[in-house]
């Protein structure tokens, strides 16, 4: 599956899961942009450290597995 259909795939699932159970999706959304938050500053902060980078990316891999958990992707564009 080239890499824009996987995007639209992708898209596709969290607009429907949205409309389909906007109270069970809008939080994960809102972890998920936290998450990419927090790992994008941890990145960037001189004062960080490894391990808080280590978490904070951690973090953002299971905000995306919980929001993956709730969607329901076409064969094929699971990860």
């Amino acid at each position: 599956m080239s890499t824009d259909r996987l995007i639209d795939a992708v898209l596709d699932a969290v607009a429907e899961a949205f409309a389909d159970d906007r109270a069970a999706v809008e939080p994960l959304l809102d972890d998920l942009a936290a998450a990419r938050a927090h790992a994008d500053h941890m990145r960037h902060a001189p004062a960080a450290t490894d391990y808080g980078r280590e978490q904070a990316a951690a973090a953002l891999d299971l905000a995306r597995e919980d929001l993956l958990d709730v969607l329901e992707l076409p064969e094929g564009t699971a990860p």
